[in-house]
This record gives C-alpha cells, structure tokens and sequence, in this order.
C-alpha cells in the first residue's frame, strides 16, 4: 500500500509539472480537460488509500498535519484546474496547476520520508528527495509525453514542435534518473564493509533483493532509454503514431521500474 501510494502522488506531481510548457490555444480546451482528469484520479486514489485506517502514510504530528494539507491542497488545485479548463480560463488555471503542485510535492516529500526506513547511507535524506522529484518528473513526462502524441490524432495539423520538445524533456529526464540511481549505487558501494544488512550487497545480491534491483534497471531505466531515443527519432520524422506507439511502451516500463524503486527504496533505504 505504502508503494502504490508513493506511486500515485508522484505520478500526479509530474503530470502537473507538464502543464506548464504548451501554449493552451495550441491544443485547445480538450487537451488539458484530459490531463487533469488523469492527475484527478491519481490524486483521488491517493486520498481513498490515506483514508483507509490503519494505514498512516505521513507518520505521527505536525509533519502528518502537513502532509495531509498537501494531499488535500494538491487535490483542490486539481480540481480548480480542471474548472478553470473547462471555462478556457487559463491565468487562473496556471495558478491553480501551481497550487496543486505544491501540494502534491509536499504530500510526496513528507510519505517518502515517513515511509522510508532509517539506514547508514550518507546524505540519505538529501538524495531521497532528489530520488522521488527526479521520479515524480520520469513518470509524469513519460505518460504525458505518451498522451500528446495520441493527441495528434485528434488534431493532425498541430505543430511537431512541441511533441519533439517534450521527447527531448523525456530523454532528460530518464538520463537524470538513472544518474540519481548511479549515485545512490555509488554511496552504498563504498559503505563500511561490516555493515550488515550492507545495502549494497542486499540491493545486488540475489540472495538479498538483487531480482528485483535488475528489473528496475532493465525495465525502468534501459529500456525507457532506449525507447526515448526512438520516439525523438520519430517526432523530429513527424512519425507521431510511431512515436506514440513507442511511447506506449515506455509508459509501461516507467511505470514498473518506478513502482518497484519505490519497493526497493522501503525494502533496503536506498533510494534508487
């Protein structure tokens, strides 16, 4: 539960973080209608796994307080984005993705370090936030991504402009992810060797958790690789359907190589 949750308000956060970058007369009302009913419903999923008790995503005190006016926050600017959308009034909805946003990194904060176990990694809290802002933006830019190539269906004379763009934001984003990760492996290699459990050896070893750690970087971070390069190959082709077919693809690995990083960052404190 404590996974899918993580997973949800970070898949929100970066799909907010998306709606900034495209000219809202370019696409037109529908576009952006679409979008945040995807990020209503992660955040609506979100609140419906913090409401079921026991289950205490933010911890104990203020810092539970916090989170949950950010959960809350988050899901109020969704919505008011989503008014403001279908009214076509955009400066109030850029103020109201801002809002959401905000709230939907704090809730995502304040669980990933309630969530996440204490170990002897150094600078561990400073890179598990890095490690969930660098995730929350992969899996945002990689599903949206995916949705406006599907938009170019609807509206085929839209410019390749801004798909080529957002396929270049993908491509960083992922070369970012797995740098973070590389840094998190680098951290827990050099650890004292007579520390047990020592992180490394449990992440790598397959007699720890070492299956799941190659998964998570074959599917979650090669593959998307990969699959980013050919999908910017086929938008500066103005392929769209080929791009957004090879987007299709990268939605998925994303998605479980995040949702498995998020198993093994609460599994063995290494935000990876």
């Amino acid at each position: 539960m404590s996974v899918c949750f993580l997973f949800l308000l970070a898949a929100a956060a970066g799909s907010l973080s998306t709606l900034y970058w495209i000219p809202e007369e370019d696409l037109g009302r529908g576009y952006f209608l679409m979008n945040a009913l995807v990020i209503l419903c992660f955040l609506g999923l979100a609140g419906t796994l913090f409401a079921l008790h026991p289950f205490r995503p933010f911890g104990e005190g203020s810092m539970a307080g916090a989170g949950t006016a950010g959960l809350a926050l988050g899901s109020i600017g969704a919505f008011a984005y989503w008014v403001a959308a279908w009214r076509e009034r955009w400066v109030a909805g850029r103020w109201a993705v801002t809002l959401s946003l905000a709230g939907a990194s704090t809730a995502l904060l304040i669980a990933g370090r309630a969530l996440t176990p204490v170990g002897p990694l150094p600078y561990q809290a400073l890179l598990l936030v890095v490690a969930l802002a660098a995730s929350a933006v992969l899996l945002g830019w990689s599903l949206v991504t995916m949705l406006l190539g599907h938009w170019y269906l609807v509206a085929p004379r839209l410019t390749f402009r801004h798909l080529t763009l957002f396929c270049w934001v993908l491509l960083a984003t992922v070369v970012v992810r797995g740098l973070v990760v590389s840094l998190a492996m680098v951290l827990a290699a050099r650890l004292d060797a007579t520390i047990e459990p020592h992180p490394w050896r449990l992440l790598v070893g397959f007699e720890g958790e070492g299956a799941f750690f190659w998964f998570r970087i074959l599917w979650g971070l090669v593959l998307p690789l990969v699959l980013a390069l050919m999908s910017l190959h086929c938008a500066q082709r103005r392929a769209n359907q080929s791009a957004t077919g090879i987007l299709y693809v990268l939605v998925v690995g994303t998605f479980i190589g995040e949702i498995t990083a998020y198993y093994l960052t609460l599994a063995t404190s290494v935000p990876v």
